[in-house]
C-alpha cells in the first residue's frame, strides 16, 4: 500500500472500525447503573458539588431533606432522563 492510500484510505477505516468498537464497548457498560454504587460514580460525585447538586434538584422540584449527595445524584438522574 502507497503511503498515500494508507493516509486517504487504510487510516480513516481503521478509525472508524476502532470508535465503532469502542461505542459497542460503552454502551454495553452504560447500561449498568451508573448510580448504583458511591465507588462507580465517584467522579461524578467529586466534580460536582453540593450546592450545584441542591440547584439542580430545586429546579427539578425534588425534595432535598435528609439525602445524601449520592442519593441526589440518582434521583436528579432519574428525573432527567424523564423528562428528556
Amino acid at each position: 500500500m502507497k503511503r498515500r492510500d494508507f493516509f486517504t484510505k487504510g487510516l480513516p477505516s481503521y478509525a472508524y472500525r476502532l470508535t465503532s468498537a469502542f461505542k459497542d464497548e460503552v454502551k454495553v457498560e452504560e447500561k449498568e447503573d451508573y448510580f448504583e454504587s458511591f465507588e462507580s460514580c465517584y467522579p461524578y460525585l467529586a466534580e460536582v458539588s453540593m450546592d450545584m447538586m441542591v440547584q439542580a434538584a430545586e429546579h427539578l422540584e425534588i425534595d432535598i431533606m435528609d439525602k445524601t449527595k449520592l442519593e441526589l445524584a440518582r434521583e436528579i438522574a432519574i428525573k432527567q432522563n424523564q423528562n428528556s
